[in-house]
């Protein structure tokens, strides 16, 4: 499993429970190579890293993360697969790894 979630965080990144559950509207999503910057300047936690715990939360597989702005806070955004087929999204502060919202998640 850890394979493939290293697949899909790689294949993903950069393409296209908490009082926000939806992206705010001046929302700046980062592709691969600015995500890379992005963690090394701010000291960000790695991508990898928090799609395996959300994901392990979730009981689900990981099939997309990528790294987006919401106005000034940095925030991976993922989408997650469980395994009666529902897609959640997990919004995690990239900063603190802490879980910031979700979507279809019950």
């Amino acid at each position: 499993m850890l394979y493939y979630i290293a697949v899909f965080v790689t294949a993903y990144l950069g393409s296209s429970a908490a009082a926000r559950t939806e992206p705010e509207p001046d929302r700046v999503c980062f592709s691969t190579a600015e995500t890379r910057e992005k963690i090394l300047a701010h000291g960000l936690f790695e991508p990898f890293r928090v799609v395996r715990s959300a994901a392990s939360r979730s009981h689900a597989e990981a099939i997309g993360v990528k790294l987006c702005r919401w106005s000034e806070e940095l925030v991976y955004e993922m989408s997650l697969l469980r395994r009666d087929g529902r897609v959640i999204h997990v919004f995690v502060n990239a900063k603190t790894g802490q879980v910031i919202g979700s979507k279809n998640e019950h």
